[in-house]
């Protein structure tokens, strides 16, 4: 009877198990083509810096600067082309793409827009990366740079030596102030 017991208590564990091992999630990725000195770019980049805490866990934000960069202009081009992009009017940077779907310029409720793009590839499933298909079939060496690379908080350690460093110049000034006054 308990070897019974325990057979039916494993199989029942093989059968109930699967449903609660959560899948890990696809991670959606939200790229911005960026000019090096377009002013809307860097609107576009400090703005999803300051509001990070409103990016879905499962995004990724990816830059590509294609102004001094020719390989990163090709593939934006290239992937351009792959969406039928009308390249004859407001094509340029910035130049947004999440999965099969793209926005040209940037405005307000522009990253509003593009979460809600992700979020619905989240829900609904279909996410298809075309810029990562497109820089793989053209074999382009491109330099991509995540949003984390962009706006790098400084080491702990970096911050406690300049703290020290400045400690040791501001000391230095009152024990010259303190000694001159004493002769």
């Amino acid at each position: 009877m308990k070897k019974i017991l325990i057979i039916l208590l494993m199989m029942a564990s093989v059968v109930i198990m699967p449903l609660h091992v959560n899948a890990e999630e696809e991670t959606i990725r939200v790229y911005l083509f960026r000019g090096s000195t377009c002013e809307h770019c860097e609107h576009a980049l400090d703005y999803i810096n300051n509001h990070r805490d409103e990016i879905p866990d499962n995004v990724e934000i990816v830059t590509y600067e294609v102004w001094e960069n020719d390989e990163n202009a090709t593939l934006m081009d290239q992937v351009a082309t792959e969406l039928e992009v009308d390249k004859t009017t407001n094509y340029g940077t910035p130049f947004f793409v999440v999965g099969t779907e793209y926005i040209k310029g940037y405005g307000t409720g522009t990253w509003e827009e593009l979460f809600t793009i992700a979020e619905n590839y989240i829900e609904n499933g279909g996410y298809e990366d075309v810029v990562a298909a497109t820089s793989r079939e053209y074999g382009l060496d491109i330099e991509e740079e995540l949003l984390d690379d962009l706006y790098r908080e400084p080491s702990p350690i970096a911050t406690i030596i300049v703290y020290c460093v400045f400690g040791v110049i501001v000391l230095g000034f009152i024990a010259m102030i303190f000694f001159s006054r004493r002769k």
